[in-house]
């Protein structure tokens, strides 16, 4: 049970220079529900600026990459918890100012992650044609931007023009396959996973009361866990409109009135495509379930503490930072109960002194994909059909 040593750092070219004085980090990353749309990661960083009035630091403007490691952890990769880029920078100039020093300074950094990027760059009308891993590929060598579909190959993606920004696009790619968004670091591939709801990765996180977290297993101690049945998350009815065809309505059978709506606009390659969808929403969605929606814990509570470097038991690596967690499996121990659960979103809450970690999740009956040879989401009759 050790307090976590985080540190915040800034590229100068390919420097890494350490920022001193740091007071408080606040990371979010991902969503809180499932239907919600993807976002960009985006932090903030407060630190003292006492010298900063007489000889500010210039390189801290946006744009400037921004690196927060657990220096606590001893493997240098894993060391790596968030990297955004500056959007904004804030001074609040406090009272006394003597022999140029300012003790009452503050500066506080706002930083967003990769997908940002994509919100600043215009499509123009930009063409896409074929499947949606050869699109991807097309627009990381347009935008300069890494991007990749984490899902079956041959996933048809429409064919359709970029009218807005990319990240809109990503963003209806995101609705349209309900994928989940990864803002990676990981070297040159830095940059953005779409990962399919087939392609779930499990992570080694299992949270558990303090009775059951031994050493050798590792377990995650929580001390806030919250059920809830999201209205954001029960439809009986729902409507799917493609860009280029028309829209698909499908409604449960015997719902009474009125009608939950869910209504959605997607990049469906068919009509066929979006029918599919339309139907697997509705069987995910139209019945009112009680699951858990949250769960915290502090990093200083763990006996080994994996909160943010959990890494990947599948065939996939996962690297052990915030932004890559979306999408992946974890496991959950609640009053002798073992739950299955999909992180949507996660947010980190640091100062000096503790460290808080609050996941937001989705259960395994909203994930019920069938996959086969798998424990969760393989069981005939209990699992959902793919789209």
């Amino acid at each position: 049970m050790t307090i976590q040593n985080y540190a915040v750092y800034y590229l100068s070219g390919a420097t890494e220079v350490a920022l001193t004085n740091v007071q408080s980090i606040n990371i979010t990353c991902g969503v809180q529900a499932q239907l919600q749309q993807i976002r960009a990661s985006t932090g903030t960083i407060v630190m003292r600026y006492p010298n900063g009035y007489a000889t500010p630091i210039t390189g801290l403007v946006p744009g400037t990459e921004v690196l927060v490691r657990n220096l606590t952890t001893a493997d240098p990769y894993s060391q790596l918890v968030y990297r955004g880029y500056i959007s904004d920078v804030a001074v609040n100039y406090g009272i006394p100012y003597s022999s140029s020093v300012g003790v009452a300074d503050y500066l506080t950094i706002t930083l967003e992650g990769e997908f940002s990027r994509l919100g600043r760059m215009q499509g123009l009308n930009y063409p896409l044609t074929g499947t949606l891993q050869y699109q991807m590929q097309d627009l990381t060598d347009w935008t300069g931007v890494f991007m990749q579909w984490f899902g079956p190959n041959d996933t048809p993606g429409a064919d359709t023009n970029v009218t807005g920004t990319f990240a809109d696009w990503l963003a209806l790619i995101g609705v349209t396959y309900n994928a989940r968004l990864q803002e990676t670091a990981n070297g040159s591939n830095r940059g953005i996973y779409m990962v399919s709801p087939f392609f779930t990765d499990e992570l080694s996180l299992y949270f558990t009361s303090p009775a059951l977290a031994t050493v050798g297993n590792q377990k995650q101690i929580f001390d806030q866990i919250t059920f809830d049945s999201l209205a954001d998350n029960y439809y009986t009815q729902v409507t799917v409109d493609p860009e280029d065809f028309a829209a698909v309505t499908v409604t449960k059978a015997g719902a009474p009135e009125p009608l939950r709506t869910y209504q959605v606009n997607t990049l469906n390659a068919s009509t066929s495509q979006a029918t599919d969808y339309a139907n697997y929403l509705l069987a995910n969605f139209s019945d009112p379930a009680l699951a858990i929606s949250s769960i915290s814990a502090l990093a200083e509570a763990q006996l080994v503490n994996r909160l943010d470097n959990a890494q990947s038991f599948g065939t996939t690596t996962i690297p052990a930072q915030l932004p890559a967690y979306p999408g992946c499996q974890i496991t959950v121990n609640f009053r002798g109960t073992d739950y299955v659960c999909i992180i949507e979103g996660v947010t980190m809450s640091a100062t000096p002194e503790s460290a808080r970690f609050t996941y937001y999740v989705s259960g395994a009956d909203q994930n019920a994909y069938l996959r086969l040879d798998n424990a969760t989401f393989g069981r005939l009759d209990y699992n959902k059909l793919g789209y």
